[in-house]
């Protein structure tokens, strides 16, 4: 192997086994030798541009990557790809997606493209430049439904990846005439003024309970209890004094964290407070079911 490949190989090293055309120039892989790899099966072009150094089948990281590299400076994963790097609630799938500036070219194969004329905020992300979680969530707003754009954003809020202030903030900036989204945005933003920062099944139960012929509950409603403790619980009613709550596989975690929540359930039992206890596998499969009873419990 010769001296310019083993530089080109440390160089990709570094960037998930990928090497652009400018880096390998200046590293003195010079363009016949490596269409002469290329054609041997001893490089990759995974993009135009940009060479893929190692042995194994590129995933699905190494493709994003390798598209930001093809699509030129400043251009950055976005929109539902970048939801997927920052692992927000609701947003799955495998699609490339990228945001750009007008005056790159060319764009690789098989990538959704959006242009811009602005240098928009970015982040990096498991080695990948990303448009930051605001930026995202607003591009969000334009492709997604108001209940799948709430998990994303009350994720992102609960992960303390953002603010609703930042987001708000950025909304500000960047939003307004012209840009697609910007009232639902605004909209699902204004929800988190609940208060809940919740799993996605208790976005899905204040969904639901929006809809029903019940008070609007508190969301992780602060009551104090004896020994200086506190209960957050999901959903509260405090004149009703009744409190419903949305459990998950994952709710108690541990034993110790089990034990205080059971704690906490027998002083507010203490306290006055009734309570309603629903599993997330239950507000998934039948709704209907569980709004009903909140509806009965609620308004006993």
């Amino acid at each position: 192997m010769g001296e310019s490949m083993k530089r080109a190989r440390r160089a990709a090293s570094k960037s998930y086994g990928l090497i652009d055309r400018r880096t390998a120039l200046s590293l003195g892989l010079t363009d016949s030798s490596a269409y002469r790899r290329v054609s041997k099966g001893e490089l990759d072009r995974l993009a135009p541009g940009v060479l893929y150094t190692n042995a194994t089948p590129p995933g699905w990281r190494t493709r994003v990557r390798g598209a930001t590299l093809a699509a030129g400076p400043n251009s950055l994963a976005s929109h539902r790809t970048a939801a997927v790097l920052y692992e927000l609630e609701g947003v799955r799938g495998r699609m490339i997606e990228l945001t750009v500036p007008y005056t790159n070219q060319p764009f690789p194969d098989d990538v959704i493209v959006h242009r811009t004329r602005r240098l928009l905020p970015s982040d990096t992300v498991a080695g990948i430049p990303v448009t930051t979680v605001e930026r995202t969530l607003l591009d969000l707003a334009s492709l997604l439904p108001d209940i799948t754009l709430e998990k994303a954003m009350m994720s992102a809020i609960r992960k303390e990846l953002t603010a609703p202030h930042q987001i708000g903030e950025l909304i500000a900036e960047q939003g307004g005439r012209g840009v697609r989204g910007t009232k639902r945005a605004r909209r699902v933003l204004a929800l988190t003024d609940d208060g809940i920062t919740g799993s996605p099944s208790e976005v899905d139960t204040l969904e639901l309970i929006r809809q029903a012929p019940v008070p609007m509950p508190v969301c992780q409603y602060e009551i104090d209890l004896p020994g200086g403790l506190h209960a957050y619980p999901d959903f509260a009613w405090p004149l009703e004094m009744k409190i419903v709550e949305v459990d998950g596989l994952d709710t108690h975690g541990s034993a110790d964290r089990l034990h205080n929540d059971l704690q906490r359930q027998n002083l507010l039992m203490e306290l006055g407070w009734e309570i309603r206890r629903f599993s997330a596998r239950a507000v998934r499969r039948d709704p209907q079911r569980v709004i009903a009873e909140i509806v009965m419990f609620i308004n006993a």
